[in-house]
């Protein structure tokens, strides 16, 4: 078996000219890098242009010439944060326990860029850094692509979502939801109101002019209940002519003349092709603060109240075990 070539070599002879060249090299991914002595305040560029050596020649200061580099660079929004991270005298207390710290900002000219100081040596106390400003306008891009790939994709989880609860939790019918979605969904939600309400003698409805004026009695009811509520309270087709309304944040006050206006609107609807049906609704509902399941009973004694007189509203108020 022939021994592998060994790859890895000493540094050539002309190591500083070698080292020069990595350095330009390099460099290439920045837009600018300066050594900063912290201690001794000086500067020694690596790699700069003549308007940064114009900002720096302004200025009396290393501190005041790396801030007037980045404020003339850096964009009005980002001004203050990159102000605020090229503080020299916090350094210290920034990089304990890091080798390096960034920060991204938008410049003026190149876009998006990060601001990049990096420990140079290994001495306790801070010394010297390599400030590093470095062109991330494609990492950025790269970011936004993905950022906008997950809010389509939450989208289409959104769409999918909205398709499963439309398609399972939807009456066929009516349109409102399903009593399979007060099982699964509603039942244990908390609300401040529920209503029950039925069509009054709807079984003479479909006995004397057929089920499909029945369903057209259902379909128009259903309408007239769902356009009456916020998009904060629900409406459930719980079964045959029979309603359930939950409700968010209501007053008894304002949820009794809401019924009312309800019972008022049911015996205004007109079945097309079925003019001698006249509809009126009961309505029997309790209000306080609990759970839909809990709340049920309550609402259904007061429908029966109303089912004794028909065309109107009884509440009773919640009172939980």
């Amino acid at each position: 078996m022939s021994k592998p070539k060994k790859f890895v070599v000493e540094p050539p002879a002309d190591t500083v000219e070698y080292f020069t060249a990595i350095t330009r090299a390099t460099s290439e991914l920045y837009v600018s890098i300066h050594v900063l002595d912290i201690v001794n305040g000086t500067a020694i560029p690596i790699k700069t242009n003549q308007f940064i050596d114009k900002f720096m020649e302004e200025c009396e200061s290393l501190q005041e010439s790396v801030t007037n580099i980045m404020v003339n660079l850096a964009a009005d929004e980002s001004v203050e944060t990159i102000r605020d991270f090229t503080i020299l005298s916090t350094l210290p207390e920034r990089m304990k326990g890091v080798n390096v710290v960034t920060e991204i900002f938008h410049g003026k000219i190149h876009g998006w860029c990060k601001a990049i100081f990096v420990r140079i040596g290994d001495d306790a106390s801070l010394r010297r850094v390599l400030y590093l400003v470095e062109n991330v306008n494609e990492q950025v891009s790269r970011i936004e692509e993905q950022k906008k790939l997950l809010e389509h994709s939450r989208k289409q989880q959104d769409m999918m979502h909205a398709y499963v609860k439309e398609s399972i939790y939807t009456d066929s019918l009516s349109r409102v939801m399903n009593r399979k979605y007060f099982d699964e969904k509603l039942a244990s939600q908390n609300c401040q109101a529920l209503v029950i309400a039925d069509i009054d003698l709807f079984k003479g409805i479909n006995d004397n002019y057929g089920h499909q004026c029945g369903d057209e009695a259902i379909t128009a009811v259903a309408s007239m209940l769902h356009s009456a509520v916020r998009s904060m309270d629900c409406v459930v087709r719980y079964g045959g002519d029979e309603f359930l309304i939950s409700f968010k944040d209501i007053k008894p006050d304002v949820l009794k003349t809401r019924l009312e206006q309800m019972c008022a609107a049911a015996g205004k609807i007109q079945l097309p092709g079925y003019p001698d049906v006249k509809l009126s609704m009961s309505f029997g509902g309790t209000f306080g603060n609990g759970i839909v399941s809990d709340m049920f009973s309550f609402a259904d004694k007061a429908l029966y109240e109303s089912k004794k007189k028909r065309n109107c509203v009884t509440l009773v108020p919640f009172e939980p075990n």
